[in-house]
């Protein structure tokens, strides 16, 4: 079978959790036989924007398109393009995939879904994360605080830069402040909120926008054959969305396993630093400013810190590394070592006693769970989304509530005082399904759908 992936961004130009599993599967979708090519897009200022060029990427045929965003005039722009999609189309017609498995649409188009099935072409989406409910991706306000069942109104406020939204109660405190520093009067409360109770100046104009975004994506869905959401939570919340049921099946990701296998660990020395490490991006939304929080205290002669990654832009934040570093203050048992590639993670984990991961947001499936999983580490994770789904606390690891730095710092130190509950946690690692496996799981799906 000849199957196009289509994704955001793909190694080498972006190393993360989405973009290396859908080079895993493709790369394993070739052993087994299957012809396989991937379009993606690249950012480029320097190449004409929507410039499309081919060539081999993580092992496996590229098309990249570059866009830049360069003539983006208006909200709808971010989530659909029509000349994206006519390249896509035109990239359908060139290579004429049996297949087409989307993983994200994001910096792409929507209107890449119609090219495909207006071809009759059968659809496949992997959910990786909320971007298709949610603009920002991740359920997360801008003050990072859980959006958890989200109203348009909610989007208004998130995207009000991208949709031009002008005035509203920060507007208003701005005016009125600014009336008493001229005037040097103060102006009555029960004027003061009357003004800032006005409603948004083009408020409903802005809900129209967030409106016609959903029913995009509705009528994306609707054309779509097959989803595949790799965890229960995840496919819940697309089934609430209107997603019916026998449309989505859970399947976690795969993994080459023999490439992250550990070796006999022997039990770490009580008398040594417990050794815990943090792999991944550094943005906001991973919860990396909580974990230094929560290590900021701890004796360097107890637990050692190694930050594994790098900063990634995050909108709203502008130096997010850099309010991480401050925050470590200096500290001892805290050290920064910066960027890896996906070849190295092995290594980092055979240098780590537990892994931790305390992501804010609804994480799907991480894939640095696996990996430690893999290598015989246990993990310690934000007990929310798809994470508590992996992480069973006091068999594989333990949990720690979102966001709150002392519970995650009391997960921490019961490591630190009880080192034999780090070998019974190992003992209870489950096993992480091969990408193998995974692979043939996909391939069924498509052959039912072909056969439909």
């Amino acid at each position: 079978m000849k199957i196009a992936h289509v994704i955001h961004a793909f190694p080498p130009d972006s190393w993360a959790g989405s973009e290396n599993y859908a080079a895993a599967l493709a790369r394993e979708q070739q052993r087994g036989g299957d012809e396989v090519v991937v379009f993606h897009r690249v950012s480029d200022p320097q190449r004409a924007e929507y410039e499309t060029s081919s060539g081999e990427a993580a092992g496996v045929p590229v098309v990249r398109l570059n866009r830049t965003f360069a003539d983006a005039t208006g909200f709808r722009h971010t989530y659909r393009n029509d000349r994206v999609a006519e390249r896509f189309g035109a990239f359908l017609e060139r290579e004429r995939p049996e297949l087409v498995h989307f993983h994200h649409v994001t910096c792409l188009s929507t209107s890449c879904v119609h090219e495909a099935r207006r071809r009759r072409i059968p659809v496949v989406y992997t959910l990786h994360d909320f971007w298709l409910l949610c603009p920002r991706g991740q359920l997360l306000r801008r003050d990072l605080s859980l959006c958890d069942r989200h109203t348009r109104a909610d989007c208004v406020r998130c995207m009000a830069y991208q949709v031009q939204i002008r005035g509203g109660h920060a507007q208003a405190r701005q005016l009125l402040a600014r009336a008493e520093r001229l005037t040097g009067l103060r102006v009555p409360r029960g004027l003061a909120r009357r003004l800032a109770s006005r409603p948004f100046a083009r408020e409903d104009a802005a809900l129209e926008e967030i409106a016609a975004r959903e029913q995009e994506v509705r009528e994306m869905c609707a054309e779509v054959s097959h989803f595949i959401a790799p965890s229960r939570f995840l496919a819940q919340r697309y089934i609430e969305f209107g997603i019916p049921a026998e449309r989505i099946s859970v399947s976690d990701y795969g993994f080459d396993v023999e490439a992250l296998r550990a070796a006999a660990r022997s039990a770490p020395d009580p008398a040594s630093p417990l050794r815990v490490a943090y792999i991944g991006t550094w943005i906001p939304s991973k919860g990396v400013h909580v974990l230094i929080e929560a290590f900021r205290e701890i004796d360097a002669r107890d637990a050692t810190l190694e930050i594994h990654g790098y900063a990634v832009p995050y909108d709203g934040f502008d130096d997010y590394e850099g309010h991480l570093r401050r925050l470590a203050g200096g500290a001892a048992s805290i050290r920064f070592r910066g960027a890896y590639e996906p070849r190295q993670t092995k290594a980092l984990l055979e240098e780590a006693d537990v892994v931790v991961v305390p992501s804010i947001w609804y994480e799907n499936s991480p894939l640095t769970i696996h990996e430690a999983f893999l290598a015989g580490v246990p993990v310690i994770a934000s007990r929310q989304g798809g994470m508590q789904e992996l992480v069973e606390h006091g068999r594989s690891g333990l949990t720690f509530r979102p966001g709150d730095a002392q519970s995650l710092r009391e997960a921490l130190e019961r490591l630190i005082r009880d080192r034999g509950l780090l070998a019974q946690l190992r003992s209870g690692i489950p096993p992480v399904k091969p990408i193998e496996r995974d692979a043939a799981e996909i391939r069924s799906i498509y052959a039912r759908l072909r056969a439909a």
